[in-house]
């Protein structure tokens, strides 16, 4: 008989366990199976044909080892990447699509230039400074969050709000990134860079509400980007706020809460120029006896 091509399968539990059985025989060639907590895997020491891209999810409570690339969850049950269900697990559900995403890529082969669409919107925000052309670049519902204080919006109305009134306008003339390395993964980019800046204006997203110090502040940042359907989903910003606070002269590292002896365990610029020169400063002065 002639294989048949199937061009993909995603099914969940008793449907997830029909289409792995279905996989292990000959004449199907899979583009791809993603397989979401099958009630079972069908002669588990049988494996798949080679060439078939298969992929498994299960729940930590799932007590099965198939032949082939899977992935258990813990801490959540079947049904976790099914948002109608109560077992909806979104951190979980979140990582399996990704994964599933990689493997449907690869069956079809297709590729997405994910820096393209990160770095025009970078430039929309940066250099154009356009709130509008900004968000759309983005889904209909994205969301930002800059981690460490808590700023940014959820949803088109409060993002573009935020961008236009507070993000664009709110970083210094003389505010500079540098790229320092760049991860790209399925449907995420992942950025270090380096930025610095003279602290000459308030800055809503790092520093809300400090009126200005005029102090020249570096740090390592972080931003990690989920894009879907070519437009950026939402983005996470990372960054070590105690080192711009020592910067700046908010944080002081000798100030011991309870009058302790010692210093606090935190750096100022050393920590973002250490990670564009690991060679520029010392390893380990923070502690006493190395």
């Amino acid at each position: 008989m002639d294989a048949v091509l199937i061009n993909r399968f995603v099914a969940f539990g008793q449907a997830a366990a029909v289409v792995l059985e279905e996989g292990q025989k000959p004449i199907w060639k899979l583009c791809a199976l993603a397989a979401y907590y099958p009630d079972k895997i069908p002669v588990p020491s049988a494996g798949w044909p080679s060439g078939h891209n298969v992929i498994v999810h299960l729940a930590s409570s799932q007590n099965m080892v198939p032949k082939c690339r899977h992935y258990i969850y813990p801490e959540v049950q079947a049904g976790f990447a099914e948002e109608d269900l109560d077992m909806y697990d979104k951190v979980s559900a979140g990582l399996a699509w990704s994964r599933t995403l990689a493997i449907l890529r690869k069956g079809f082969e297709i590729e997405v230039d994910l820096e393209k669409v990160w770095e025009d919107h970078a430039e929309l925000e940066f250099v154009s400074k356009d709130a509008d052309a900004t968000m759309a670049t983005m889904v209909a519902e994205p969301y930002v969050n800059h981690i460490p204080t808590l700023t940014g919006g959820i949803g088109y109305k409060d993002l573009h709000r935020f961008y236009r009134d507070y993000f664009i306008p709110g970083n210094p003339p003389s505010f500079k990134m540098k790229l320092l390395s760049r991860t790209v993964g399925t449907d995420r980019v992942v950025d270090e860079m380096h930025v610095s800046f003279r602290h000459t204006q308030i800055i809503p997203w790092m520093l809300p509400d400090v009126e200005p110090t005029d102090k020249e502040v570096e740090v390592a940042l972080v931003a990690i980007v989920c894009i879907r359907g070519g437009k950026l989903y939402h983005e996470h910003i990372y960054w070590d706020q105690a080192s711009v606070l020592v910067q700046i002269g908010l944080l002081d590292p000798t100030l011991v809460p309870g009058g302790g002896k010692g210093r606090l365990p935190v750096v100022g610029g050393a920590g973002a120029r250490k990670v564009v020169d690991e060679s520029s400063v010392r390893s380990n002065e923070l502690i006493s006896s190395w």
